[in-house]
């Protein structure tokens, strides 16, 4: 939980240490990206610089009795929200209101770590941005969203903004190969499906994942607009299952655009385990047509981020794909 333990995220913690060291901390931050690449492991770590009784520099010890209070997740002055079912709710942040009353328990800090943001409900959207426009002194409240838009303008306008982006694949890549044990390859084709985020990398059954992907590569490489019925029977399927869509579109478009790179530059393919059936889907299609079916790929996942029918999208998709 320390600074030095987030993985490639040297620029939001450069930003931070320097924070530190000038002795300038906002009372509010806001820290976007997608999930699993840090962001709360560094708000954490944020917290525990703060209140750390022995520092190294700006970091925390991670050794003396308030770094384990952090660590530990028992530390009074470190509090955490995160909703309660879909949303963050009114009584949540009333909760809240009522403990800012007072100074900070242990610490010189208190940290405040709204998780998931974008899940606050209008109400407690609107209690949060009073809490940030009259500030507790020794008070720092760090929300963390997927991007600002998820937000109410006024609450964006009043939190220091970091950016967290995507690991690097190479990145990601060596941590699962270090410390899950996995081959270079199934790493690196983890690693890309789940875009660069190492918590939802971790957190995979590899297993259930080389089953789950090889089956959907396969019924991929088998479909044909000749026959049109099991195109739109692979298409439903995809829809029903909700839980994995957005981890099957990022599938299917790392096949098609393995499918360009065994064209124009092989060495740049990804499933290299499926090089045959790469080759042979090449064989047909130009590198327009090619580019064509990425771009329906990018509408589909375009098109259900934005709420439209994923079956409809899916359907749309898939006669681009295949046509």
């Amino acid at each position: 939980m320390k600074f030095e333990s987030i993985i490639g995220q040297e620029r939001p913690i450069r930003f931070l240490t320097q924070m530190l060291q000038k002795r300038s901390i906002p009372h509010a931050m806001l820290f976007t990206g997608i999930d699993g690449v840090g962001k709360q492991t560094t708000a954490n770590a944020l917290g525990m610089a703060l209140n750390c009784l022995s520092p190294v520099g700006v970091s925390a010890c991670g050794e003396c009795h308030s770094c384990h209070k952090v660590i530990s997740g028992a530390h009074p002055d470190m509090i955490t929200i995160k909703p309660e079912g879909a949303f963050i709710k009114i009584d949540q942040v009333r909760a809240l209101s009522r403990q800012l009353r007072f100074a900070p328990l242990e610490g010189n800090w208190r940290v405040v770590i709204i998780n998931d943001a974008q899940a606050m409900n209008l109400e407690a959207s609107n209690a949060i941005l009073k809490i940030l426009e009259e500030p507790p002194k020794g008070t720092v409240t760090i929300l963390t969203a997927s991007q600002t838009t998820d937000l109410l303008p006024t609450i964006v306008s009043r939190c220091q903004q970091i950016a967290f982006r995507p690991i690097p694949y190479e990145k990601v890549t060596e941590v699962l190969v270090e410390l899950q044990g996995l081959d270079k390859q199934t790493a690196t084709t983890l690693a890309v499906s789940t875009k660069g985020s190492l918590g939802k990398a971790l957190s995979v059954d590899e297993e259930k994942w080389t089953i789950w992907r090889t089956g959907l590569v396969e019924q991929i490489a088998s479909l044909s607009i000749k026959s049109i019925q099991p195109v739109f029977a692979f298409a439903d399927a995809l829809a029903r299952d909700k839980d994995r869509l957005a981890d099957a579109l990022e599938m299917i478009m790392t096949w098609v655009r393995d499918v360009l790179m065994c064209k124009v530059s092989p060495e740049r393919i990804i499933n290299k385990d499926f090089m045959t059936k790469i080759e042979y889907a090449s064989q047909g299609p130009s590198v327009n047509e090619l580019l064509e079916k990425v771009g329906a790929v990018h509408a589909a996942q375009t098109a259900i981020s934005q709420n439209s029918n994923p079956r409809l999208a899916l359907e749309v998709m898939m006669m681009r794909i295949f046509r």
